[in-house]
């Protein structure tokens, strides 16, 4: 007998689709026996077997929604810039503190090979730091210049068939570099909590200078305003607007403001502060989200962007976030359109390989000018055990 027929002699409705058929069998074939005997004397009484298989096909059919088409079937948009920034805001919020604020960035500048045509992530400045929210605990910080590396897949195939070498001239602010392959060892520095009482007390020793140099200066110059402490950074987590403003001051008037967002976040922080920082940008106008893609750790991520132009390079400032656990896991600095290589005056607050516009010259839009992976950032209560 047609099992088919039989639906919808019962139902009197259109036949439902193959998907929902194979749905309402497996779950016939998984459902305990006792279940599935109640099942039939509750819904058929004195239905056969068949007549039972029947009755369980209908009901997942009742379970899915009705035999929807699938030509009808609304496609699934992917999220907003806003909306993933607000998720990423209450993820922040939720998680907690440490005993030690753990972060290990690689920061790297783009550098175009010409002898091959490709691209290398160059001075690569590795920092690994364990910053204690105790004074009784010591800070630890390690750092080095890691080796270079070819930026794609793409990029180590062409530095391949170049011959693979170990080292390259490359241009920095007009002026040849080389760049190595090997990277150097790491520099360690501890720091025990009498040497951090003292160097707080130089840092509010250097901030009262610097209030009284201003006082004395008034409107006839303008220093550039020191880092905020921490308790004037905790304070930006219930001022939106100063936050904002802070935010767009760091960016130095490039409109890069995802990549200053995520400077900002490399400090310590509260999960109240790193939640207001994602909330501020889910405001913003500009910022598209991109899609998944992955880092040069090959890490997957949400890439998120704003536009900017700087020494007449457009750009995409972008922001990467573990689309997993929405923390950030670093930014870069995409070309989009070069200049062609012509000199400019450089602009404030762009990384120091962007200056003077000069090093776009050969690059393909899509190469990453700067970049820094986040490897590790957040609150742990593990120290460092090296």
């Amino acid at each position: 007998m047609d099992e088919m027929r039989m639906i919808r002699g019962f139902l009197e409705e259109p036949q439902p689709s193959a998907e929902v058929v194979a749905e309402g069998r497996r779950r016939l074939a998984e459902e305990p026996p006792r279940h599935r005997v109640r099942t039939r004397r509750r819904l058929w009484g004195g239905l056969t077997e068949l007549g039972a298989a029947a009755a369980a096909i209908a009901l997942a059919v009742g379970l899915t929604g009705g035999p929807a088409s699938p030509k009808h079937d609304e496609p699934v948009r992917p999220l907003t810039a806003r909306q993933v920034l607000l998720t990423a805001a209450d993820k922040a919020e939720a998680r907690p503190v440490g005993r030690y604020w753990h972060t290990h960035v690689i920061s790297s500048e783009g550098y175009h090979v010409g002898r091959g045509d490709y691209m290398i992530f160059g001075a690569r400045h590795e920092v690994d730091q364990w910053i204690a929210r105790s004074m009784k605990d010591p800070d630890v910080f390690r750092s080095r210049f890691a080796a270079a590396v070819p930026q794609t897949a793409a990029d180590r195939a062409a530095w391949k068939k170049a011959g693979s070498p170990s080292t390259w001239r490359v241009r920095s602010n007009g002026q040849p570099l080389t760049q190595s392959a090997k990277s150097e060892p790491w520099d360690l520095v501890r720091t025990p909590p009498a040497q951090k009482r003292a160097q707080k007390a130089e840092e509010r020793a250097q901030r009262r200078l610097e209030a009284a140099f201003e006082k004395r200066c008034g409107k006839h110059c303008q220093p550039p305003p020191p880092p905020p402490t921490d308790k004037q950074r905790e304070a930006m987590a219930g001022d939106p607007q100063a936050l904002e403003k802070y935010l767009l001051r760091s960016a130095g008037g490039s409109g890069a403001l995802l990549g200053a967002a995520g400077q900002f976040l490399l400090d310590p922080s509260s999960p109240q502060l790193r939640s207001a920082v994602f909330r501020v940008l889910a405001g913003e106008p500009g910022v598209r989200n991109l899609g998944t893609s992955r880092d040069s750790l090959g890490r997957p991520a949400i890439v998120l962007a704003d536009r900017t132009t700087q020494n007449g390079n457009v750009y995409d400032s972008e922001l990467l976030l573990d689309p997993a656990t929405y923390v950030p896991l670093g930014t870069q600095l995409v070309l989009v359109q070069g200049n062609g290589g012509r000199r400019v005056a450089p602009s404030p607050g762009m990384p120091p390989a962007q200056s003077g516009g000069l090093e776009t010259k050969g690059m393909k839009p899509g190469a990453i000018a700067h970049s820094e992976i986040y490897v590790t950032m957040g609150w742990t209560n593990t120290a460092y055990g090296g």
